[in-house]
């Protein structure tokens, strides 16, 4: 149980650190050196490498950011089910896991707390427990981007969505738990976005 214990915070602090690694900011870098943080919004998040960079740039940083997430994750999975470590294999373990991550990616230590909105970093940890709902989500969100050229209004969709979603589905499909970490989640997500624009001065 110790062990463990001890296991589960050493993770917690390593999913922060990932979390902070910047694939906005390293490919804005790339990208003709630019330093994201002096462009368009001055964010270090998808949407502004999309809009102000590089549409493609933008997309790449979000499969990466995405990417990052969903083999983190389900490489704790595999390491703690090989080595039955049940505790720390948990869901509710494994969503603060997840959790960690985000918060290095929004409010990141190494770049003085400027970081991005996390969306893409949430849609992985999402992926890992809803795949097809959560790919489905996606869909709808992309329409509704097309459609109303809001990107707010589909980060809305996609953080929202799987709970408020799966809400409806019997617990022979989604367990009530998992509603309810995903729940948790999306509400953790909310605090950290507000407390990124508190930092841009949005609000």
């Amino acid at each position: 149980m110790i062990l463990e214990l001890g296991i589960a915070i050493a993770i917690c602090i390593l999913s922060y650190f990932i979390g902070c690694f910047s694939t906005a900011r390293l490919l804005a870098r790339s990208f003709r050196h630019l330093n994201v943080y002096k462009v368009g919004t001055g964010l270090a998040d998808i949407p502004n490498i999309f809009s102000n960079i590089s549409k493609t740039l933008g997309i790449s940083a979000g499969v990466i950011d995405t990417g990052k997430m969903f083999i983190y994750i389900s490489l704790i999975k595999i390491i703690t089910s090989l080595f039955s470590l049940e505790i720390i294999g948990s869901n509710e373990i494994i969503f603060i896991f997840g959790f960690f991550m985000l918060a290095g990616h929004c409010l990141p230590l190494t770049h003085n707390f400027k970081g991005g909105r996390g969306i893409f970093t949430y849609t992985g940890l999402i992926l890992v427990f809803i795949p097809w709902i959560m790919l489905g989500i996606l869909v709808v969100a992309l329409l509704l981007l097309l459609i109303f050229k809001q990107f707010r209004f589909a980060q809305y969709i996609i953080v929202l969505g799987p709970p408020v979603f799966c809400f409806f589905l019997p617990n022979s499909i989604i367990a009530d738990d998992l509603v309810l970490l995903m729940t948790i989640t999306a509400i953790l997500m909310g605090i950290l976005n507000f407390l990124v624009s508190k930092r841009l001065g949005e609000i």
